[in-house]
């Protein structure tokens, strides 16, 4: 595995489809937590754990970022582990690329790859069992 750091545009050709897509979404969300909160009465966001009746490798997402937003870090972080630990690298990757213009390239070999994808699949089925067994 080969770490550089690598020179890039401060902001990505991210098309404004999905932007709008993924601002839409964060609104409704939005507007459907403060209802939820306002009437006291609980509305299911997930449309996995809707239909199935059990909860999909992100839930607990929401109810943590509320414990996150109301100072309590380790409640949050308990209800989805592996979702907010990626959610911590997330802002210094961004602001790498915002303030900095550079990024991190990882090169795997085409092993190291395998090896990769085979812990990345264990982690989220991992994380998933626990979100499933503890949260609900």
């Amino acid at each position: 595995m080969k770490i550089t750091v690598v020179h890039v545009s401060r902001w990505p050709p991210w098309p404004l489809w999905a932007i709008f897509i993924v601002a839409v979404w964060a609104a409704l969300g939005c507007i459907t937590i403060l209802l939820s909160v306002s009437q006291n009465r609980p509305v299911e966001l997930c449309l996995f754990k809707w239909l199935t009746h059990t909860p999909c490798p992100t839930c607990g997402i929401t109810r943590g970022t509320w414990h996150l937003l109301h100072g309590r870090i380790i409640q949050a972080w308990l209800f989805n582990p592996l979702m907010f630990s990626i959610g911590l690298i997330l802002p210094v990757v961004i602001g790498m690329r915002v303030f900095f213009a550079r990024a991190l390239h990882i090169s795997f070999t085409k092993y190291e790859r395998t090896i990769a994808w085979i812990l990345a699949a264990i982690s989220l089925l991992a994380n998933w069992a626990y979100v499933i067994l503890y949260v609900g």
